[in-house]
């Protein structure tokens, strides 16, 4: 026997074993299981562990609520008004998060408005004029330096917000508004500010190209809840079930 004749042997053997490992048993007849079903398996199994992962935690955390309201009761204080209170802080700090109350704080106002500079005959005039991704770039920047609360010409950013430009002006939350832009966001004001006007900051560059561009840090930033109707017509909170296939998928 040659040598390419054992090879193709050993070859042979193998595919055969590994063909034999891939089966299951199913009314005493051996069925081959494709690598994809196993993968799915794999999967499902994965996705019922983090479920189950899922539900031990909750269960702790329950099972920490219920120690806890037993002390209260043992205490000798008022499950019931402890329970009120609660959830009333929980309504405050879900209003908080929805934008549907005016916030105070400490942060920056910050003032955009079209460039008053000479144009070189080449340029677009277009180039030293407040654009809808102009505000949409400084928004982002606020959020990722940590602004708790936005506002453009007294309207609240919110998830739902939209901005977008109509001809020589800007289209903020279904309101028409034209220059100046007034930016208002409450959080960390130098590390907002840092962001903005520091060296490679979306407001260095804008004064680079001769737009109008001040940033100034204030103690008594105000800015006004969202007074848009908020209408969710597709998505619904999701179940136990729907989570659980949203992990397998």
């Amino acid at each position: 026997m040659t040598i390419r004749n054992i090879s193709f042997f050993l070859f042979a053997l193998l595919i055969g074993f590994s063909l034999i490992v891939l089966a299951q048993m199913s009314n005493g007849q051996r069925l081959y299981v494709s690598p994809r079903i196993l993968d799915d398996y794999r999967v499902t199994i994965e996705g019922e562990r983090k479920e189950m992962e899922s539900i031990g935690l909750q269960i702790k955390e329950t099972e920490a609520k219920i120690e806890e309201y037993l002390e209260l009761q043992l205490s000798g204080q008022d499950l019931k008004n402890t329970l009120t209170e609660q959830l009333y802080a929980d309504i405050a700090l879900f209003r908080l998060a929805s934008g549907s109350v005016d916030m105070v704080g400490a942060g920056v106002e910050i003032v955009i408005d079209d460039g008053t500079r000479v144009l070189e005959y080449w340029e677009n005039p277009n180039d030293i004029l407040v654009h809808d991704t102009d505000l949409l770039l400084i928004i982002n920047e606020l959020k990722a330096s940590g602004a708790e609360a936005i506002s453009v010409n007294g309207q609240r950013i919110v998830d739902g917000s939209s901005i977008s430009c109509s001809g020589y002006t800007v289209r903020i939350n279904g309101q028409f508004y034209a220059r100046p832009f007034v930016v208002r966001a409450i959080g960390d004001g130098s590390r907002m500010s840092a962001a903005l006007i520091g060296p490679g900051g979306y407001g260095t560059l804008l004064k680079d190209w001769g737009l109008v561009f001040r940033v100034t840090l204030k103690d008594d930033i105000r800015i006004p809840r969202y007074e848009e109707p908020r209408n969710y017509r597709y998505m619904t909170v999701a179940t136990a079930t729907d989570k659980r296939e949203g992990e397998n998928n």
